[in-house]
């Protein structure tokens, strides 16, 4: 099954991941004297749709965009938080900057993750994503969550104690260890529940294994199951070949009044069930 989903059902997967983490915007506001052309915005993971730019010299403020025309404009390193213009401003002037940031997870890494777990639980399924029950949706939200930990979790591992010849401990392995503990705890939430559901890449599934004869290379004939003391007709099952999962399609028959026989098999007469016997 192809795997389709829209950006609305992204947005709803990263808010319940947002919520989980408990990562939420929070507002920042800075000034610049304009000297030269990079700015540090004192904050990393800056949301790049909330930004706002302008500069000051006299009377109000001027807007500034990323996509002006104009030959002023800027770029932004978002999760660094630094601001570049790609022409140095006047002198005397001033650079406004407003905005969001997020303590762990910019926007576009949350909807990264995102994708991710979505894929990983809807490429089994044939139900559409946007049909799925809530707490199914809760449950990619809480994958969503065991992802961008470990993202973070592997920037951190860069971080390394020092101590000085002062005798100074800086233990900068400790937000590692807190990442650390705290993907145990989702790991184990999420586990928990996606087994309750069957969901996922360790879903169970039940499939039926097809052996291939020797002798001429080709699959070994499956047979609709039968009682034991059916003498009827033999019918041949044709699964789909592909995938490896069994799509049989069970017909509605009517109800047949001569399965069972209280008396021995009819002379001369043979089928594959009783060959077994």
């Amino acid at each position: 099954m192809e795997t389709q989903y829209s950006d609305t059902d992204i947005t709803r997967v990263t808010t319940i991941a947002r919520n989980f983490l408990r990562d939420f915007p929070k507002y920042f506001q800075t000034s610049f004297d304009a000297v030269g052309r990079t700015y540090e915005l004192g904050n990393p993971n800056i949301d790049a749709g909330s930004l706002w730019v302008g500069t000051y010299t006299t009377g109000s403020p001027t807007t500034i965009t990323a996509t002006t025309t104009d030959s002023v404009y800027y770029s932004l390193d978002s999760r660094n938080g630094v601001l570049r213009f790609n022409s140095t401003l006047a002198a005397g002037t001033k650079v406004l900057v407003e905005g969001y940031y997020y303590e762990w997870v910019i926007p576009t890494d949350l909807t990264f993750y995102a994708r991710q777990s979505i894929t990983q639980h809807v490429y089994n399924l044939d139900l559409p994503f946007s049909n799925m029950a809530q707490i199914v949706i809760d449950t990619i939200g809480m994958h969503t969550v065991v992802e961008a930990l470990w993202g973070l979790m592997t920037e951190f591992s860069r971080d390394i104690d020092v101590t000085t010849s002062e005798s100074i401990h800086i233990p900068a392995s400790q937000r590692f260890r807190m990442v650390q503990s705290l993907l145990e705890y989702w790991m184990n939430a999420y586990n928990k529940q996606a087994r309750a559901l069957n969901i996922g890449v360790e879903k169970i599934e039940m499939l039926s294994l097809r052996r291939v004869s020797r002798s001429t290379g080709r699959l070994v004939p499956l047979y609709k199951e039968r009682e034991l003391n059916e003498y009827g007709p033999v019918t041949q099952v044709f699964p789909e070949i592909g995938k490896g999962d069994l799509q049989i399609a069970e017909v509605e028959e009517e109800i047949r009044e001569d399965v069972y026989i209280d008396l021995e098999p009819v002379t001369g007469f043979s089928s594959a069930a009783l060959l077994g016997f």
